[in-house]
């Protein structure tokens, strides 16, 4: 007896795109080696920690200028040169979207290039026991689970993050724009970014 396996539709679809995405991948991949943007930070100072040693020390903080829209990142994307217009590179972006969480909702891992893998968890109630478990009452949620691919290559290992990364202080940064406004290029003066990140 033979049996003919049949491709799912999102795994074909992706596989006909995937020079695309390659291509975009390459750009941005080049882009990055050459250009260095800021990261911008600020200090902050440690308050009511459970650690009384830390208390009162400063650590950097990440400030996070705005927070891009996913047709902005898709204007991005095209401000690279890439040779495809807007309403393709947009149609595959939408298209991996939707068949990321048609595959994890198949119990389906998905490793999405350098970036890592993407999959689906569960979150529980605890039950005393096997028989008293009741999938209904004990599975409250289903949340995206995503980790980093933390290979040299890929280069999203925190080590490699930080060679590459150029600190900027939010007060050099404001420093800047004053001066540039004080010398009347019409540059508007910004305040200080607001932005979450943890304490170490």
């Amino acid at each position: 007896m033979i049996f003919r396996v049949r491709a799912h539709p999102c795994l074909s679809a992706l596989y006909h795109h995937r020079y695309i995405v390659l291509i975009i991948h390459f750009q941005l991949s080049i882009l990055n080696y050459y250009f260095m943007a800021n990261l911008i930070y600020r200090i902050k100072k440690i308050k009511n920690s459970r650690n009384a040693d830390l208390d009162g020390k400063v650590y950097a903080k990440a400030v996070y200028t705005e927070t891009l829209s996913f047709q902005e990142f898709i204007e991005h994307i095209i401000s690279h040169g890439s040779v495809y217009d807007r309403g393709t590179v947009q149609g595959i972006m939408f298209q991996m979207v939707d068949c990321l969480k048609e595959l994890m909702l198949d119990s389906k891992k998905i490793w999405l290039g350098d970036l890592g893998v993407f999959a689906l968890a569960l979150k529980n109630r605890s039950a005393e026991d096997e028989a008293t478990f009741n999938v209904a009452e004990n599975v409250v949620g289903v949340r995206v689970k995503f980790a980093a691919n933390k290979g040299k290559d890929a280069g999203l290992d925190s080590k490699s993050f930080r060679k590459k990364a150029k600190l900027m202080s939010i007060d050099v940064l404001n420093g800047i724009k004053k001066k540039k406004e004080e010398e009347g290029d019409g540059t508007e003066t910004g305040g200080e970014t607001g932005g979450t990140d943890q304490n170490p």
